[in-house]
């Protein structure tokens, strides 16, 4: 399925006078292209257009890690071009990227060598080049410009930034479960979540997989973060529904997370019932 595309020539470029000071520039077109060689996200996503035509109507939009928090998002026209500006000069951000009925349906993974982050800093102007954004599993993918620092958030209030947490092998896999994900306010004081997760078996699955979803509402009480996703594909009651409590100084996130709606726990969750099953908890650590 041709589910991929094309930011061609993203350019990031600072204003540097006048009312533009701390402003970024970000700009480029949005085109269908071929499948990248990642593997498929939990919820399939609907047909993008043809390779090679543009994705009019998709949307980057960028968080920026401040206090108040601010965010910008650019529409792309009718030749796929998209324009966004956004006060993130010396400041962390993260971007994803929304179709044209406002769902998430991509998370901007930025790649330095072989490290990999969902948050960025520029101090000055930087060019992304292409950055490939793959719909079958909700990954886009650019090399950091020259100038950028991979960051977890920087010092902004918690529990904003990008956390990380490694658990034993799951489902046979054999690899670390490795989940990485970053949190994020918007201007109206939504916290969001994007994370990735693997590898893992999902659905039933032969093949070991990462689960990426973005843009995840997530509600704080008392200190206390809370989310409720979807579980197993196959089985579209079953839900998991998690808690992330900070450390004093917000440097872990003690991570606890349940399957509801399920008929028996024997193999994790089986489908359609009225239990809650837990999971292993896990401690994330603040990158």
């Amino acid at each position: 399925m041709r589910v991929a595309i094309f930011v061609m020539s993203l350019a990031l470029v600072i204003g540097c006078s006048g009312g533009t000071d701390g402003i970024i520039t970000l700009s480029g077109t949005l085109i269908a292209g071929s499948q990248t060689p990642y593997t498929k996200s939990l919820v399939p996503r609907s047909p993008p257009p043809d390779d090679g035509e543009p994705l009019v109507g998709y949307q980057l939009y960028c968080v920026v890690f401040a206090d108040p928090p601010t965010a910008a998002t650019g529409t792309a026209d009718a030749t796929g071009l998209v324009t966004l500006n956004l006060a993130a000069v010396g400041v962390a951000f993260g971007c994803f990227v929304l179709d044209d009925q406002d769902a998430a349906v991509a998370t901007l993974v930025f790649m330095d060598g072989l490290e990999s982050g969902q948050t960025i800093t520029l101090t000055g102007a930087a060019e992304l080049g292409t950055v490939t954004v793959d719909l079958g599993n909700g990954v886009a993918q650019s090399a950091i410009p020259l100038g950028g620092t991979l960051t977890g958030g920087g010092d902004v209030a918690c529990p904003m930034g990008e956390w990380t947490a490694t658990s034993p092998p799951k489902d046979g896999c054999p690899a670390d479960l490795t989940t990485t994900f970053w949190i994020a306010q918007t201007t109206a004081g939504q916290y969001l979540m994007s994370f990735r997760v693997g590898p893992m078996r999902i659905g039933g699955s032969q093949e070991c997989t990462d689960r990426v979803e973005p843009d995840v509402p997530v509600n704080v009480t008392d200190g206390v973060l809370s989310f409720t996703i979807a579980g197993d594909p196959t089985c579209p009651s079953q839900l998991i529904v998690g808690t992330m409590t900070p450390n004093a100084d917000c440097t872990e996130l003690t991570v606890e997370m349940h399957y509801s709606n399920c008929a028996s726990c024997d193999q994790g969750c089986e489908c359609d019932g009225a239990l809650d099953c837990p999971m292993p908890s896990t401690t994330a650590t603040r990158k």
